[in-house]
């Protein structure tokens, strides 16, 4: 990433119809209590009008669906949510995807206050600028730069007046920085997105969380009910069967509790 390739970014922003992709690094704990770290990829799709924030993962799921072919064993479809939202617009939405076909769409507004730092550094040809925020009960530092004209940032944070390169809480469980930007011509069609988005479930806060206890209380009942099926299959392709029942759903149960480590601490489900 350097300065030259921003600015061709950017001086065709006039462009219509176009997908600028900015892709983060992002290296979170998924469980507070370790040290063990995870590192992902993420995508940040700004589409005219429309801003939709994804792992890279479903970028691979749309290859797939697209050649009718089988979901790695270690993708992490049914461990991260789809958020959108419009440019210049605070009302979110977020599309957390269970196991089987069960998502979820919640709605939220999100806005964060920031208070702008004198301090500044140069970071791959690009000048940051430090801003610092509270936000879902941890305590954020950003890097922005004004060189990137987008008012946004991964997740949910946006509203600096430059995109957000750098973020990070203070307690080091999670940490993103962007590390790759394309300009596409045209709008860039995810059909695992758009499937997501029209197979979701409206549901308010408390439903959804009535809805995430329900499933931790027995995973493998609550995809068997959903697929109305006695044998089915997890999302990283693992067979579910009378034999193996019992030994799944303590697995899952196990990860739901252990990993539950969000960015907005304020939204974190307390399991049993």
């Amino acid at each position: 990433m350097n300065k030259l390739f921003f600015t061709f970014l950017i001086t065709g922003s006039l462009m219509k119809s176009q997908t600028h992709r900015f892709i983060y690094d992002v290296v979170y704990k998924k469980d507070s209590a370790s040290t063990v770290r995870t590192k992902e990829n993420y995508h940040l799709d700004i589409e005219n009008d429309n801003v939709t924030y994804y792992t890279r993962d479903f970028f691979v799921a749309d290859s797939l669906i697209s050649n009718n072919l089988k979901f790695p064993g270690d993708a992490k479809l049914n461990t991260s949510s789809i958020v959108f939202h419009k440019k210049g617009n605070d009302q979110y939405e977020e599309f957390d995807i269970l196991e089987g076909s069960t998502i979820l769409k919640l709605q939220s507004a999100e806005s964060q206050n920031w208070k702008l730092a004198k301090e500044s550094k140069k970071l791959k040809g690009l000048m940051l600028q430090k801003a610092t925020t509270t936000y879902g009960g941890r305590n954020w530092t950003a890097w922005f730069t004004k060189e990137i004209p987008f008012q946004e940032g991964p997740y949910k944070f946006h509203g600096l007046p430059g995109l957000i390169v750098e973020l990070y809480d203070d307690k080091d469980n999670y940490r993103f920085e962007l590390v790759k930007s394309v300009k596409m011509a045209g709008i860039s069609k995810n059909r695992f997105i758009e499937m997501s988005r029209q197979m979701s479930v409206p549901v308010e806060w408390e439903k959804y969380r009535n809805t995430k206890l329900t499933y931790y209380e027995s995973p493998v009942n609550y995809l068997k009910n959903a697929s109305n099926r006695e044998q089915f299959y997890l999302n990283d392709g693992t067979v579910v069967n009378a034999a193996n029942s019992r030994e799944i759903n303590n697995r899952l149960k196990a990860n739901i509790k252990k990993y539950n480590n969000p960015i907005n601490l304020e939204k974190a489900v307390a399991y049993p």
